[in-house]
């Protein structure tokens, strides 16, 4: 929860869903929690809400017209007959991330925030990394882990020159990907900086696994624009990174 006049954090609560099939079970179990969370029940200025699924296609301005976008997106993903596309402007990199809102998840925020604003999880990696780090020199890998899936963005400079997502069941599949990635890109895992964020412990198999083969690596810092309230005292820096980078991203 962002205090937007005071530029101040004051408030995060995570839920760990688990065991659900479908967007309808994950439907159900949202609209519980938001149900009953005092915290959610205020009458908030703006919400957004960020989709977190590898459904998506980065399309440079030039190739996107919004009449053909759903085709453009189907052409690289699989999508159901009763899926919508959506998408986002990165200002950053001149280009729309085009992606789908499942239906089941839609209906249940907007009963909830009928004045959402939604944005697609890449768009808010990029988007916070392409500001964040506008005068950075040199080639740097960012990674953003959550779960069993994770995010790649290669930086030259202030530009943007690789962009992916993954799904990784072991931890040496997040390895391969990683390396390979190094391998096509012509970086050298010795010498290449690769930053983390996201929910990653240094004590973790995860992180033992990537300093193997990665040599300089760091966790990212938290954006010094905004003000943290005391309750992220006890949560690392580099949590939850794109949570909150939200903001930056919804008009």
């Amino acid at each position: 929860m962002l205090n937007k006049k005071a530029q101040q954090y004051i408030a995060l609560e995570h839920y760990d869903i688990q065991d659900c099939q479908n967007h309808q079970d994950l439907a159900e179990k949202l609209d519980t929690i938001i149900a009953g969370q005092e915290l959610l029940q205020q009458d908030f200025a703006s919400v957004s809400v960020s989709m977190m699924n590898s459904l998506n296609t980065l399309i440079p301005k030039e190739l996107f017209k919004e009449e053909n976008a759903r085709d453009i997106l189907v052409f690289n993903q699989a999508l159901l007959q009763n899926e919508d596309e959506s998408h986002d402007w990165l200002a950053s990199i001149k280009a729309y991330n085009s992606y789908v809102i499942p239906e089941e998840l839609q209906r249940c925020f907007i009963k909830h925030f009928p004045n959402l604003s939604w944005i697609h999880h890449s768009s808010i990696f990029i988007e916070s990394l392409m500001r964040q780090y506008k005068f950075q020199e040199g080639k740097k890998i960012y990674l953003s882990i959550q779960d069993k899936h994770f995010d790649l963005a290669v930086l030259n400079g202030k530009q943007l020159s690789f962009y992916n997502s993954f799904h990784f069941k072991a931890t040496e599949d997040l390895i391969y990907y990683l390396l390979f990635t190094c391998e096509q890109l012509g970086l050298n895992p010795d010498q290449i900086p690769l930053i983390i964020a996201g929910e990653l412990e240094k004590e973790s198999n995860v992180y033992k696994l990537i300093y193997r083969y990665i040599r300089n690596v760091s966790f990212i810092d938290r954006n010094p624009n905004y003000q943290y309230s005391f309750v992220f005292d006890d949560l690392k820096a580099h949590y939850y990174y794109k949570l909150l980078n939200q903001h930056l991203c919804v008009s």
